[in-house]
């Protein structure tokens, strides 16, 4: 015979078997969810993500610096590697130079000969041409007529004693020197004044 129940009674079971809100236990999601809602877990976040900030820009400041570096690095090897080329192609042309200046000083400017003043119109157009080209070239003549003897630029390829002028002093220039970006191309060759020797008697 089977067990017939009231309603009411079925549904008084129902209540018991069901658990009560104080009787549910939390999962571990429920739990992990309000640790994230701490203020403690929050801070923990914030300086977890400062510190991520903080090494991704250390990151970028060094890249940046690199890259700088690089660059210049790069600059100065190009026009290290320019001037280079420039200086090879001034001393092929210095020889030139010096031999066209050598032609026009002997063709005396006094000289009313109508033939030789061609030649010194040539040689004039010439010295200019070559001049015009070394300068673009960033090559300066060096001072050295006159001037103190300065072994840095100055070649002493003879000296003279002589009382009236001063020990150092150059006395003539017997090949110009020159300049090219502020660097030595080629010494002047000079004559250099030294001190008359003290006759002992």
């Amino acid at each position: 015979m089977k067990d017939r129940r009231k309603p009411e009674e079925e549904n008084a079971i129902k209540k018991e078997e069901m658990p009560s809100e104080n009787e549910k236990q939390s999962t571990p999601e429920d739990n992990g969810a309000a640790e994230e809602q701490t203020p403690e877990f929050l801070m923990r976040t914030v300086e977890s993500v400062r510190k991520e900030r903080d090494e991704y820009y250390d990151l970028l400041l060094r890249k940046q610096a690199e890259f700088e570096n690089y660059r210049k690095r790069t600059l100065k090897e190009r026009d290290e590697a320019r001037v280079a080329a420039l200086t090879e192609m001034s001393k092929e042309l210095l020889p030139v130079l010096d031999a066209a200046e050598k032609g026009l000083a002997s063709l005396s400017g006094e000289s009313r000969d109508p033939r030789l003043a061609g030649y010194r119109e040539g040689y004039e157009l010439l010295l200019k041409n070559i001049r015009n080209v070394l300068e673009k070239f960033g090559v300066r003549e060096l001072p050295a007529l006159g001037e103190k003897f300065d072994p840095s630029v100055h070649e002493a390829v003879i000296t003279e004693a002589t009382d009236e002028h001063e020990e150092g002093r150059v006395l003539e220039e017997y090949r110009k020197g020159y300049t090219i970006s502020d660097r030595l191309l080629r010494p002047a060759q000079v004559k250099v004044a030294v001190p008359t020797p003290v006759d002992s008697d």
